[in-house]
């Protein structure tokens, strides 16, 4: 691949950007005949690598096509982190002007990472670090981010990130997946399995598919509980409601979704714990929004039961209704919690 005339100038830059990256250079299919590629294969040794746009921290060249290429290895994941990041902003959607494009469904032959002009890009940033994630995931072991500028002067000074390779497997669900399922996951209390595990969505923590449905069923021991605690949740942006959202996650007291709803969760939240009154408990996650996020990263515990004491009765009433109760809203909650409370208390009679 070569360099246009345009960006003839950018061969001192890329010098630069490699001594301060400690990357590989490498030649290999583009979006675009323009476009200079850029490979980061190895941290040498260092827990994370560095990467910039050119010149950085003094406005970068206008007129160029770069593309930064991470490839992990098979087992690993990519993860980048913008330390800093100013891309002028032409327009609200990025689309012109200057713009960086993250690809990380690579399709086709070839090695991994490459891509071309029939790649469909994931995402595309411009603007200044409240526009920028906090990080980008990629969901298998390579990424790509695509560099433009266009032709007209501007003062923005790019950006500076970090990189690293992580072991796939720490994002890995503990439980069974259902055979003839995509995602569907059972979670056992039995002899030889742990009391205590985690779960994802599907890619965590890159963006979960735009058109999935995952159940999530666990089964514990007889008179033991079932206790998920949600770490991180990050779905479709939106409203506070969660009644009509696309991404939502819902969790059952029971078996299937027959059973009584006891949270409905959505948009984004830390630190939230349900408990199941008895040793069934339905997690279902369902997403068909255009925008998906990075989903969600919970634990699950099986439990005994408290001491059969007032005080403890009402301590579960409250882990198990109360708190769920409010991410349903208040017309829900309103109508709802008074009759689920005293259907409890009778069956626990």
């Amino acid at each position: 691949m070569t360099l246009d005339t345009n960006n003839v100038a950018l061969s001192a830059t890329l010098l630069v950007l490699l001594h301060l990256s400690m990357h590989v250079v490498d030649e290999g299919q583009a979006v675009n005949p323009s476009c200079s590629c850029i490979t980061f294969s190895s941290t040498y040794g260092k827990e994370r690598g560095i990467f910039s746009s050119p010149d950085y921290p003094l406005p970068y060249p206008r007129g160029i096509c770069l593309l930064y290429t991470f490839i992990a290895a098979p087992h690993q994941i990519v993860e980048l982190m913008f330390t800093d990041f100013d891309v002028y902003k032409e327009n609200l959607d990025c689309i012109r002007g200057d713009y960086l494009k993250v690809y990380w469904e690579v399709q086709g032959p070839g090695p991994p990472g490459v891509i071309n002009e029939r790649s469909a890009w994931a995402r595309i940033l411009c603007g200044n670090r409240a526009d920028a994630p906090p990080a980008l995931y990629s969901p298998g072991s390579s990424l790509v981010l695509e560099f433009h500028s266009d032709i007209h002067k501007n003062n923005a000074t790019g950006f500076l990130g970090t990189y690293s390779f992580i072991e796939r497997r720490l994002f890995e669900t503990e439980g069974v997946r259902i055979p003839g399922t995509e995602c569907d996951y059972q979670f056992s209390r039995s002899v030889n399995r742990p009391t205590h595990g985690r779960l994802y969505s599907p890619r965590y923590p890159s963006i979960y598919p735009n058109n999935v449905r995952c159940s999530y069923h666990f089964h514990a021991r007889p008179k033991d509980r079932v206790k998920v605690v949600f770490e991180e949740v990050s779905l479709q942006k939106g409203d506070i409601s969660c009644l009509r959202r696309a991404d939502i996650i819902k969790v059952f007291d029971g078996r299937d979704t027959n059973a009584p709803a006891i949270a409905m969760l959505c948009n984004e939240l830390t630190g939230y714990e349900v408990l199941s009154t008895g040793s069934y408990l339905l997690l279902q996650f369902t997403a068909n929004s255009v925008s998906p996020g990075q989903g969600f990263a919970a634990t699950f515990h099986f439990q005994p039961p408290p001491d059969s004491t007032a005080a403890d009765s009402d301590r579960l009433l409250k882990l198990s209704f109360g708190k769920a109760f409010e991410s349903l809203g208040p017309e829900v909650s309103a109508t709802t919690t008074n009759d689920k409370i005293d259907e409890a208390n009778y069956s626990n009679r």
